[in-house]
């Protein structure tokens, strides 16, 4: 399975929403990479037998039911390499979240929107402790919160506190394996398709509850509808690939 997968996912989820007219076009959704018992090799994932998870948030309650509906009506999929049947649907619990959250990345993060209008942005390599991380990070929140319509302008005003702290400790692992945490990626967006560079590890982020509370459902960063950007706040073990 290929290191990069989300766009064999978002290709698998657009199956399922063409069965519907009223989800067909639904985008306010966010997916995860495949979870599973892998290993690394230099052309991709090699996933072990057995139990695969995938993570799908969405603000509604009646796209998530109609997603897990169809994907157990149909029950076989072939995704990638992998064939798969989906056994059973779990709803995972919504954790306490407050101003200073551990995150973990369970799918690859793209900062800014930038990335599609700036080849630099788009393919430069910036280290998480760098401020500019961070700051294409706020601002791409800030502006999805904002076309949200979920917000008051003068609300959004008092978001001002955001700052992404990455694990060093993970970090520093990496480097001495000589492992990757950020890779350019081959990325589909409107029928057009970008190379990007996108990031996978463990951060703290200080932000206002309402803001972590949005990006837990939406994702953090840019193209969150295509599965990038999906957080998970159970674990930072994360095994580097």
């Amino acid at each position: 399975m290929p290191h990069y997968q989300q766009t064999l996912l978002e290709t698998w989820l657009t199956s399922i929403k063409a069965a519907s007219e009223k989800w067909h076009d639904y985008s306010l959704y966010n997916f995860s990479s495949l979870r599973g018992q892998a290993t690394s090799q230099q052309a991709g994932l090699d996933y072990l037998p057995g139990q695969i998870k995938l993570v799908i948030s969405s603000p509604s309650q009646a796209f998530l039911d109609f997603v897990t509906e169809q994907t157990l009506v149909q029950k076989a999929y072939k995704i990638g390499p992998l064939h798969l049947v989906a056994v059973n649907v779990q709803e995972e619990p919504i954790p306490e979240l407050s101003d200073a959250v551990k995150y973990v990345c369970i799918s690859p993060l793209v900062p800014s929107f930038q990335a599609l209008e700036d080849e630099q942005i788009g393919q430069a390599f910036i280290h998480p402790q760098e401020d500019q991380f961070s700051d294409l990070l706020y601002e791409s929140t800030m502006k999805r919160m904002e076309t949200s319509g979920l917000y008051d302008p003068e609300e959004i005003k008092h978001f001002f506190k955001f700052q992404l702290v990455p694990d060093q400790y993970y970090l520093s692992k990496l480097k001495k394996q000589g492992k990757l945490f950020a890779r350019i990626y081959p990325v589909r967006y409107r029928e057009k398709e970008y190379e990007i560079r996108t990031y996978v590890l463990p951060f703290t982020l200080y932000a206002a509850k309402q803001v972590q509370e949005y990006i837990y459902t939406y994702g953090l960063g840019a193209f969150t509808e295509q599965g990038l950007g999906m957080l998970d706040t159970k674990s930072l073990a994360v095994h580097p690939d």
